[in-house]
Formats: C-alpha cells, structure tokens, sequence
C-alpha cells in the first residue's frame, strides 16, 4: 500500500527524478492495462480533434493517434515535466503536426470554446480541484456533439479507496455514480458507465448536445 500511496503523490505534480519514474511508470506495461481495456470498445470518428486531459507521460495520446485514423490531438498537463515527455514519446506526430501539447489546467484550459470533437481524461480527475468545474469547462471546448470520456483504474468501490486517497492527501477518488451525476449537472447526456468490477476500472462516457 506504501508503495501505491507515494505513486499517486507523485502522479499530482510530477517533477524531479521520482516524478519521472512515475511518468515512465505511467507510461508502462503496468498502467497499459486500463486503457487497452477502454480502446477495445471505444469508438472515435475518423479525424477527430482529441484533447487528452491530463496527459502524463503520453502514451494514451501515441495509442489514439495509432488506432484512431486521421486524427488529432492535443495533451493538456500542469506539469513541465509530462509536457516534456509527451513531446519525447509523440515526437513523430508532433513534427507532423498531429499532435500539440499546452502546460494548463482542467477547470481553466487555454482553449476555444467548440473546437474539440473528443476529450479523454485518464486517472486524471483524481487530482483536480472541482470536476465539477472540470467537467463544466470540458463542455465548453467541445464541439456540439463531443464526447467526454473519463476512465479510472479506481471506481471507489473498494473500501481500501477511500483511507487510500486520504493518505495521498490532495486526491478524491470518485464513484460511478458521483461521475454520471457531475456530467449530467454540466449539461451532458447519453452518459454510460462501464465497469471492470474485478480490477475495480471505471470508463464513463457522454456528449455534449448537438
């Protein structure tokens, strides 16, 4: 548990030489599991604009461009250090211009309201401030008809979540049902959770109205 506390410390503001083991880890067979699980199911349009909130070391952003044909995409993090990593792991892409990065944070992101067809936020909202906030300014970067999607390796359904968060200090760990409620309340709909209830994954989806 020791071990799994100082990960998600270090995941909030990754800096320094243990915040770029953590972001390696991140970016690891280990931390491969949740998205591969979420993109086996997942469907996103052809040439899609994609915002990757919270983007760490950016290996879900090099997955997306990979499997998702033509599109886009844009990795949005606090910290130097991600941005850094993200540009190191998607380089190709970024010379191309397939792929941007932007320092910035998800209740404030330096983005135009409409431009964005779909916004992934993975074991990000952990960290941020209000997702209700979050998820308020996410609906307003999307494109009328965007989908959000939130994917967490941690449902909160496990009793060990909550003495776990606590521990970490500055993260919240949030429930199914606490997700589907802050999205209805920003104004999205067609919202659908998938759970993996035996590894405790949690992948929420939703749109933004046409």
């Amino acid at each position: 548990m020791a071990s799994i506390i100082r990960h998600y410390k270090r995941g909030r503001h990754p800096k320094g030489f243990w915040g770029r083991r953590t972001l390696l880890a991140m970016n690891g067979k280990k931390h491969a599991a949740l998205p591969e699980w979420v993109f086996s199911e997942l469907k996103i349009p052809e040439n899609s604009r994609i915002l990757d909130v919270g983007c760490g070391g950016g290996a879900n952003i090099g997955r997306m461009l990979k499997l998702y044909p033509g599109c886009r995409a844009t990795g949005l993090d606090i910290s130097a250090m991600a941005l850094e990593m993200t540009t190191d792991k998607n380089y190709p892409a970024v010379v191309d211009g397939d792929c941007t990065v932007m320092g910035g944070n998800a209740v404030q992101m330096p983005i135009a309201k409409c431009v964005i067809d779909v916004a992934t936020a993975f074991e990000a909202i952990y960290y941020w401030l209000s997702i209700d906030s979050g998820f308020s300014e996410i609906y307003r970067v999307l494109k009328p008809g965007g989908m959000v999607v939130i994917a967490n390796e941690l449902d909160g359904l496990d009793p060990n979540h909550d003495p776990m968060s606590k521990a970490v200090g500055g993260m919240r760990i949030y429930t199914p049902d606490e997700i589907k409620l802050s999205l209805k309340d920003a104004g999205f709909t067609d919202i659908k959770v998938r759970q993996d209830e035996q590894r405790h994954f949690v992948c929420v989806t939703a749109k933004k109205q046409a």
